[in-house]
């Protein structure tokens, strides 16, 4: 199949001259290395041919492959015949050779080249596995289906998405029978985007508390929120959640900007009682990380972040254990001033790892720079891991 279509106005129609696609390399590793590592190549108009060059020069094979003129590479093939030495320029007899292979249909000088006997395989060639037709978020094109030497050409289409492994945008079947490479994905830069469901528990009291709320809503501005990427849900709280701020992950068009609004219309800073922060914990276990509140499967993870300025009043160990044994992350984003000190050992029974409790003396200087490595240690390591792979 062929993608760039040359057209030219002739007299009164319009004729268009599909362009060839051929493979392109220029190794010492030899014909597989050549297609592993190789390019697809879009040729010029006038390039109506793959062309494949093998120079040998003792126990260093070099092998070419790209786009040619057909009468040019016509010229080249003919030259495997000639005589040179004690036999002809294309040989196997002599320290030194040089053979060329035209064809002239897409991909046709992947493997070996076949008009040369003494490098065609000696062994039968296997077939690999049919690659699957699906490629979320772009689309796959494979040539000589999935027999040995065939070509698959990864593309994504989708807004911000790009193929990852980032230079594995095609892949071949190998003549043992298995693909170079594993299939890739197309996934999105990580970060800023994020896949996962987050419940963002917010209490802060004392005489600054709507200055640090202010401040934590502030750092929260800017972080891609999609159905594809990262979803939030929160509420305020103090001994009680507060459920006339509550907001549920299907409450609103997923977006950084209305997030925000949604929080600044909905929490405020209240003085009154210690939070509960246990209590919190299982109110969003039970409320919202449900698939009637949207959240969604499995297969995305989950966290909860608490942000405060205070210890919490109950003991919330037995909650927080529950939250992890069902797989959820749990964050502590603690604001001291004034001299407030929280509990280490309180907080470490919240998040099971010290590694996820962040303390700020004053507002939240350095959040993001300071959470990220986190964050990038969980979520970004393989980007494929972290793509909704049925997402249209």
């Amino acid at each position: 199949m062929r993608f760039l279509l040359v057209c030219f106005v002739v007299a009164s129609f319009i004729v268009c001259i599909a362009g060839l696609k051929c493979m392109t390399c220029h190794t010492s590793g030899g014909f597989e290395h050549c297609d592993v590592n190789g390019k697809i190549k879009q040729c010029m108009p006038n390039q109506d041919s793959c062309e494949t060059v093998v120079r040998r020069s003792g126990s260093q094979m070099t092998v070419m492959k790209g786009c040619k003129n057909s009468r040019a590479c016509e010229n080249n093939q003919m030259q495997n015949t000639r005589y040179s030495g004690r036999s002809t320029q294309c040989n196997s007899d002599q320290i030194n050779s040089v053979c060329t292979c035209c064809c002239n249909v897409d991909l046709c000088n992947a493997g070996a080249p076949t008009c040369v006997e003494h490098y065609r395989p000696t062994q039968p060639l296997q077939d690999c596995l049919q690659v699957p037709q699906n490629f979320p978020h772009g689309n796959i094109e494979c040539y000589n289906e999935n027999k040995s030497g065939a070509l698959c050409e990864y593309q994504c289409t989708a807004k911000d998405y790009g193929v990852w492994p980032p230079k594995q945008t095609t892949n071949v079947c190998l003549a043992n029978g298995t693909w170079a490479h594993e299939e890739p994905c197309c996934a999105r830069p990580c970060p800023p985007y994020f896949l996962f469901d987050e419940v963002q528990l917010y209490h802060y009291g004392g005489p600054d508390a709507a200055e640090q709320l202010n401040d934590t809503l502030y750092a929260l501005g800017g972080i891609p929120i999609a159905e594809d990427a990262l979803k939030l849900a929160g509420f305020y709280y103090s001994g009680e959640p507060i459920e006339a701020s509550v907001i549920k992950f299907n409450e609103y068009k997923p977006s950084d900007v209305i997030w925000v609004e949604l929080l600044r219309e909905r929490t405020k800073a209240v003085n009154e009682g210690g939070p509960n922060i246990g209590v919190a914990i299982q109110y969003a276990l039970d409320n919202l990380f449900t698939p009637e509140a949207g959240a969604r499967d499995n297969r995305v993870p989950k966290v909860i972040s608490i942000w405060t300025n205070r210890n919490s009043a109950d003991d919330p160990k037995e909650a927080a254990e529950e939250a992890r044994r069902r797989g959820i992350l749990i964050y502590v984003f603690g604001t001291e001033v004034d001299g407030y000190t929280f509990d280490r050992e309180q907080l470490l029974d919240i998040t099971g790892e010290q590694e996820h409790i962040f303390l700020f003396r004053e507002s939240l200087n350095n959040f993001e720079s300071e959470v990220a490595v986190d964050m990038i240690k969980h979520f970004c390591q393989n980007p494929c891991d972290h793509v909704l792979h049925d997402h249209n």
